[in-house]
């Protein structure tokens, strides 16, 4: 069984039940991170692979297929911070980073904080002044992109490519 690391607010999340997809950045040294746009996904390969093609070519060229690091649909993941937490994956993909719907980043845990005014978004990214707080936005998607930043500093600017992998608690 593989394994799978959260940072304690999306641990949180997911024993919550309010975090069910996560997105993992491809390597930054793969062709689909050097040159994002170049790219296409085309689908699931046979024994655990993502296919993607070369869009800049005269013919769409087909590159080797990516090795899928967490699994297919169907396995399991032991959670590194909680072993008794076992995820199975329920789906997976890869796309690039600014296709994510609000949905999609409610999806990945994000939540609202309700107070007098519009509604903020939030409660996954630690606050960098503030022990112990979170960072707030406008939007899902403005949270999730300030989460992401904080993980891969240039992953939303470049658009670069993530596994997007759908699971639920067993």
């Amino acid at each position: 069984m593989r394994s799978i690391s959260f940072n304690p607010a999306m641990l949180a999340a997911v024993q919550a039940g309010r975090k069910t997809v996560t997105r993992r950045r491809l390597p930054a040294d793969s062709p689909m991170q050097q040159e994002p746009d170049r790219y296409r996904f085309v689908g699931l390969g046979a024994q655990g692979t993502a296919l993607f093609e070369d869009r800049q070519t005269t013919q769409p060229t087909r590159l080797p297929p990516v090795p899928l690091p967490f699994g297919a649909a169907g396995e399991l993941l032991r959670v590194q911070e909680a072993p008794s937490l076992v995820l199975q994956i329920v789906g997976v993909q890869a796309e690039q980073v600014r296709c994510l719907s609000e949905a999609d980043a409610m999806a990945e845990g994000i939540r609202a904080r309700l107070a007098a005014g519009p509604p903020q978004w939030g409660g996954v990214e630690p606050h960098a002044t503030q022990a112990d707080a979170f960072c707030w936005y406008s939007s899902p998607i403005a949270a999730f992109r300030g989460l992401l930043d904080s993980i891969y500093p240039s992953a939303w600017a470049r658009n670069e490519w993530v596994w997007v992998i759908e699971f639920a608690r067993r």
